[in-house]
């Protein structure tokens, strides 16, 4: 058994959570590591760790079932969320070493650590061009106030932008589910961007 799971954080529901800087530098020779996102978001612009086997939130239990009950999992997701549920699962079918990566692969990729991705090699964006997709992706919608955001702008400003957009949505909102879809969409823009202008 590994030390990861000893040091990680214990939480209410009988897992613990693992700081994603702690998996990268300790990850332990036969952890199982299960993204529970759906399959097309493991392609998507925030990939997947090396090693993964995929098992969609709803379909988790069946997933782990043949394994032994002392098997250390972690399980993984896009913001640690869904995992979290995942893992209190797990411990309600009696698997006793299950561990959460707190943040997900939000904070994986914030941290700038290895993943893979689909294709090979793409160019992640830069912080202007986050900007200009938040811009962009907001015209015309009154009350949004992301034409105030600088030239060129930092990780903070534009978390705090979305922070602020999400907690006070523009007032007259025609879909407020595309809204929110923008705003997941460039979070995840967000946390694979890097430093710099525009790179079109």
């Amino acid at each position: 058994m590994s030390h990861l799971y000893d040091s990680a954080h214990p939480q209410p529901a009988g897992y613990r959570d693992v700081d994603v800087r702690r998996l990268a530098t300790e990850r332990p020779p036969g952890l199982l590591l299960v993204d529970v996102r759906e399959p097309s978001e493991l392609e998507g612009v925030l990939g997947h760790l090396e090693g993964v086997s995929p098992a969609p939130l709803a379909t988790v239990r069946e997933a782990v079932a043949p394994w032994p009950r002392d098997t250390e999992v972690l399980l993984i997701c896009r913001s640690g969320a869904r995992s979290a549920r995942a893992a209190a699962q797990l411990v309600e079918v009696g698997f006793t070493r299950v561990m959460n990566l707190r943040g997900g692969m939000l904070a994986w990729n914030t941290e700038e650590l290895p993943v893979v991705r689909t294709p090979p090699g793409a160019t992640p964006p830069t912080l202007a061009d986050v900007r200009d997709t938040l811009r962009a992706r907001l015209q015309g919608v009154q009350d949004s106030n992301v034409e105030a955001l600088p030239r060129e702008p930092s990780r903070a400003e534009l978390t705090a932008a979305l922070d602020a957009l999400q907690a006070t949505p523009p007032s007259r909102l025609v879909d407020p589910a595309s809204f929110e879809r923008t705003l997941r969409e460039v979070r995840d823009l967000l946390a694979v961007a890097r430093p710099g202008g525009a790179s079109r």
